[in-house]
């Protein structure tokens, strides 16, 4: 008798903590899903708005450094065209020696010079790439000089 009324206070007792602690975590997860929602809608906007100014300063990053690259491309390119024209105004007296090109082109000029010379169109061939170079030169004047209008 004993032993039934043990085992019967044992399976009260827990059946009772069972549904106890089922009935305690049923209610504090629907509270804490409760508290995540209202936390994830009131700070949504200030984490889309955070993310907003980091991407707005990631593209004026972008555009700060393509402007730079522009520049420096536009001064290399000034430089170039500045040292071609002095070159080719150098050259403009001409004394038979070979043309002093960059090294790509070097190699086909070397080429060509003992054809020119064999036709006698070596001093021509000066004279174009210097009028070549001076018409560059204006051209690139009248680019940077012009003010929008027509």
């Amino acid at each position: 008798m004993i032993a039934d009324f043990a085992e019967y206070l044992f399976d009260f007792l827990a059946d009772f903590f069972d549904k106890g602690m089922s009935f305690l975590a049923d209610a504090f997860s629907g509270l804490f899903t409760a508290i995540k929602t209202l936390l994830v809608t009131l700070f949504k906007p200030l984490f889309i708005l955070i993310a907003t100014i980091f991407y707005f300063l990631y593209k004026l990053g972008l555009l700060i450094v393509a402007v730079f690259n522009f520049l420096y491309s536009l001064v290399v390119l000034l430089i170039s065209v500045v040292k071609g024209l002095f070159t080719s105004l150098i050259g403009l007296s001409y004394n038979g020696a070979r043309a002093n090109l960059p090294s790509r082109y070097q190699e086909v000029a070397d080429n060509m010079q003992p054809a020119f010379e064999l036709l006698q169109l070596n001093k021509i061939s000066v004279l174009c790439l210097w009028a070549i170079w001076i018409l560059v030169a204006i051209a690139i004047v009248n680019i940077i000089g012009a003010r929008g209008s027509d």
